[in-house]
């Protein structure tokens, strides 16, 4: 044989169980992750060879730093963070501490996709860099395919599994060819992160600036090293396909600012941009979509990052309770039931700011009046968390703790908390009943033994500030069910709609 004939790889043992997923960055890769806790055999198609050294996502929400505890992922990126005390709604500043939440932390891109590459490889996940989606075609029971290697022009072959999911980015080549119906605005942008070295002797601080025809930012990075951020509004480059160069950079932002910078070297850089483009279903048959390729938005506080990796863990336990014969009849639909309204939250909070930025020199009276509505707590803390603070609709309205304040929540963070050595039970992304009565014997552990095969029952006694005596938290974080005074009413048919039939 030639040497250089590509070898191609071999088919899944199982396909009616496999799930191929298109796209490596934290949204793929938390979701192979995922799936690979379930057991569920999963392939990665990444078209870029190798994880880039550069990161032009840096900020972790605290949701999604709360989703990384719960797997058991944080302390893999490392001891301590640094915070980022700064965000904004159109450029104006939101006061982060006044707001009650906590703050976004650091923690680069490159790192996670390292992380949970490594993660996923360790539970049998495939991972093939290099190696890209140019066809979908759906059929009965599961999905073909077609993959091409190489890059451009090299050889390609096909795949059948269970279920392809999109999460392949903005431009995503899996939402275009399953043919996903999509909402799209007609406000765009075209933007450039650069990370640039100043001259000698030169400094700089930390710079914002916004007007009608866009916004430039100037972030201290490294000794001598800048982060640079240019935006245009209603804008795009001349060629998308061509790398970045420091020419396309600094026109840019002449273009934005009308001055003329001088930088000695461009280290890297990255374009991003185009319209706001929502997906109105994120499941189309067997594909599903999740991140940027559901969601396209202006980027505004690293939401999109932040709001796949739920996606990932919101779908992730579903296909796995699917695939290994256990999920309740409607589970993997209320994946884009509960993940879509987020979605378009998202995409509304960027379009708003995208409406309000190119409107400045017609309409001043709406930018003050944002600035002063952002004055008052209730406002500020409305802005900070409007996207991140999730609530799923998961109790009916006529149960007994319908409107108990933690229902449809994220599971309190005491509880999180791992035992000594033994993995938490949401490490291994498992239904959890916490008892949380003194005697560690109440009746909701009772009722939730017939489902032990998927439901563990963790004794964790009184938790200050939860005014529960028994909380079912779904392998996801999320509370599904909430008792008080040790009532079980409800609990089985909660447990029956999230983990399928008892035994």
């Amino acid at each position: 044989m030639n040497a250089k004939t590509p070898i191609v790889p071999d088919p899944p043992a199982a396909p009616d169980r496999t799930v191929v997923i298109a796209g490596g960055g934290p949204t793929g890769m938390m979701l192979a992750h995922e799936l690979g806790l379930a057991g569920v055999p999963a392939i990665v198609l990444e078209r870029e060879p190798v994880i880039g050294d550069h990161s032009h996502n840096l900020g972790v929400h605290p949701r999604a730093v709360e989703a990384f505890e719960q797997r058991g992922l944080l302390a893999e990126f490392g001891s301590e963070f640094e915070s980022w005390p700064r965000l904004h709604f159109s450029m104006l500043w939101l006061d982060v501490p006044r707001s009650g939440d906590d703050f976004t932390v650091i923690i680069e891109q490159r790192l996670q996709q390292e992380v949970l590459t490594r993660r996923a490889a360790e539970l049998g996940v495939e991972v093939r860099r290099g190696h890209e989606v140019v066809g979908v075609e759906q059929r009965d029971g599961g999905v073909t395919v077609t993959v091409r290697s190489g890059g451009e022009g090299g050889p390609t072959y096909a795949i059948e599994c269970r279920y392809l999911v999109g999460a392949d980015g903005p431009l995503s080549t899996t939402r275009e060819m399953a043919g996903f119906d999509c909402e799209e605005s007609p406000l765009s942008y075209y933007g450039i992160f650069g990370d640039v070295v100043l001259p000698e002797g030169s400094e700089a601080g930390f710079v914002t600036d916004v007007n009608s025809r866009g916004i430039f930012c100037i972030w201290p990075f490294q000794e001598n090293v800048i982060r640079v951020m240019s935006i245009e509004f209603d804008a795009r480059p001349d060629d998308p396909s061509t790398p970045v160069t420091l020419e396309e950079l600094t026109s840019s932002i002449r273009r934005v600012t009308g001055e003329e910078m001088k930088f000695h070297e461009l280290r890297w850089a990255h374009r991003y941009g185009g319209t706001t483009l929502h997906a109105r279903d994120y499941r189309k048959g067997n594909v599903f979509l999740a991140g940027d390729a559901a969601h396209r938005h202006f980027v505004h506080a690293n939401h999109g990052h932040n709001t796949g990796i739920h996606d990932a863990v919101n779908l992730g336990w579903k296909l796995g309770a699917d695939l290994n014969g256990w999920a309740p009849q409607g589970l993997l639909d209320s994946y884009s039931a509960e993940r879509h309204p987020v979605g378009e939250r998202a995409c509304g909070h960027g379009q708003a700011q995208l409406e309000i930025m190119q409107s400045m020199e017609r309409s001043p009276g709406l930018r003050r009046l944002i600035g002063e509505l952002i004055e008052l707590d209730d406002a500020n803390r409305h802005f900070v968390t409007r996207v991140t603070d999730v609530r799923y609709p998961l109790g009916s309205a006529d149960a007994v703790g319908a409107d108990h304040p933690l229902l449809g929540g994220r599971v309190p963070g005491a509880l999180l908390k791992a035992d000594g050595e033994d993995a938490h039970p949401l490490h291994v992304a498992r239904g959890v009943l916490f008892d949380l009565t003194s005697g560690g014997d109440s009746a909701a552990a009772s009722v939730a033994a017939d489902w032990r095969g998927r439901v563990s029952v963790v004794a964790a006694g009184p938790v200050e500030g939860v005014s529960a005596t028994a909380l079912l938290v779904r392998p996801d974080g999320f509370v599904a069910w909430a008792g008080v005074d040790d009532v079980v009413d409800g609990l089985s048919d909660a447990l029956t709609r999230w983990f399928g039939l008892p035994g």
